[in-house]
């Protein structure tokens, strides 16, 4: 996977956020008034998919969290680049979204469907721009991954998390030892190596570019608790 700079993605970050505050002066989606759009994902030891260097299966600890039921639809994505133009598909910054971004949509203002269908082709900046525009964020990878051990992750596209270009182990890899051996040869080492799903989705995960924006690549927002 092509690397990009440091300085560029700290830019991009940085542009990001400012972009967040200025957002936030305006009213979010109607959405953040539902409560029951989310769940609570009970606390727990998350296993990670990889096994360090040591070999030991050990866990990842994981609080408390809410998690949107059902991963952000067209109609919710619609309220907010109607209330959020930067975010259009028309205006939205090169820097933050690759060319594809909202591709199925007509216009700015119209999405293929309009119904409770997820929205996809959205880059992560954008995903996490509307997540902390109802105050929320998007779930770690270790959330998202024990909600889905849970049973608690429906859906039928791949989601964005926040740390989705951090590879999870359980403790340090060797050094010299890249994140992309571990998907092949001997450098593979799951904890469970039946489980074909975790593969894909890492794998998945591991190519992406956070200004990626793929058709079947959508996202849903978590909650810390009080």
């Amino acid at each position: 996977m092509p690397s990009t700079s440091h300085s560029t993605h700290a830019f991009a970050r940085a542009m990001a956020g400012l972009l967040l505050s200025l957002a936030a002066l305006a009213p979010a989606t109607a959405r953040a008034a539902s409560p029951a759009a989310m769940l609570r994902v009970p606390a727990g030891d998350y296993r990670p998919f990889y096994k360090g260097r040591s070999g030991a299966r050990r866990r990842i600890p994981v609080a408390s969290f809410q998690l949107d039921r059902e991963p952000v639809s067209e109609r919710d994505f619609l309220a907010f680049v109607t209330a959020h133009p930067d975010w259009r598909r028309s205006q939205v910054k090169r820097l933050f979204a690759e060319p594809s971004y909202l591709a199925d949509w007509t216009t700015d203002l119209a999405p293929p469907r309009v119904t409770g269908a997820p929205v996809t082709r959205v880059s992560w900046f954008a995903a996490r721009a509307y997540c902390e525009c109802e105050g929320e964020r998007l779930p770690t990878q270790a959330e998202w991954e024990w909600a889905a051990e849970r049973r608690l992750v429906m859906g039928d596209v791949w989601e964005w998390t926040s740390d989705f270009n951090t590879l999870l182990l359980a403790d340090p890899s060797p050094v010299g030892e890249s994140s992309s051996s571990l998907f092949c040869g001997d450098g593979f080492r799951a904890t469970d190596a039946k489980d074909y799903g975790g593969f894909l989705r890492f794998s998945f995960r591991s190519s992406l570019k956070a200004s990626y924006a793929l058709k079947n690549l959508g996202f849903r927002c978590a909650k810390d608790l009080p």
